[in-house]
């Protein structure tokens, strides 16, 4: 199943802003031109910039996926999975190209890494730094163990190239105007995880407004700077 999350946002107009009120009495001078106010076109590409994009993915951590064999399929554990993988030191050109095993819970203290094949790649404590040729990284687990209990989990651990995720959640998510007259931008995306979906969607809303306080806030100061 695919699950759609939607939301929408209003492009606030710049010439009704302080910003533009200040930058207004240069226009007539030819040092500033007009035309400031914010069109939803390029507010559209900025949202699907690479750069806000990576922020989000950053943020989110979504080069690295968690998935569990259920009875009948293969599903993303996402917030629910057991055990949480941390870099310490990454090697980039490693982790560019991807790839996936299988941790497998022998109890609270231990795990094995295995290949999707099953071979075994090696055992480890949890919480104790691993060296590899992805990098540096250590495995946490996640899981409530009950006194006594035995049950072994396996997690497969798959991790992506942060340019392919950057790229893929480019096309995947789509933005447009809800109205040719509107300056409210309606922004969808699917995914088969209901709450990732709308995480990510959140937080390029988060992203976004982040990135428009800093360019007001370069702006004022330039025009501070002028002023002065």
């Amino acid at each position: 199943p695919q699950y759609s999350a939607s939301a929408s946002i209003m492009i606030k107009d710049n010439m009704k802003s302080g910003i533009s009120s200040e930058l207004a009495a240069f226009e007539d001078l030819g040092i500033i031109g007009g035309g400031s106010a914010n069109n939803p076109d390029n507010e559209i590409e900025i949202l699907k910039s690479r750069k806000i994009i990576g922020n989000v993915v950053d943020s989110l951590y979504l080069t690295t996926s968690y998935f569990m064999e259920g009875r009948i399929k293969r599903s993303e554990t996402y917030t629910q999975s057991p055990v949480l993988l941390k870099f310490i030191k990454k090697n980039f050109l490693a982790i560019e190209k991807d790839t996936a095993f299988v941790v497998v819970v022998l109890d609270e203290n231990a795990f094995e890494i295995k290949t999707l094949e099953g071979d075994l790649i090696g055992a480890s404590k949890f919480n104790e730094i691993i060296d590899s040729k992805l990098g540096l990284f250590k495995i946490s687990s996640l899981q409530d163990f009950k006194e006594g209990s035995t049950v072994t989990t396996e997690v497969i651990i798959s991790l992506s190239g942060r340019s392919k995720v950057i790229d893929t959640y480019r096309n995947r998510i789509a933005i447009s105007s809800v109205d040719k007259n509107s300056s409210v931008l309606g922004l969808s995306l699917q995914d088969a995880v209901k709450e990732k979906a709308e995480d990510i969607l959140d937080e390029l809303v988060q992203q976004y407004n982040l990135d428009a306080i800093k360019d007001k806030n370069i702006v004022s100061e330039k025009t501070k700077d002028f002023i002065e």
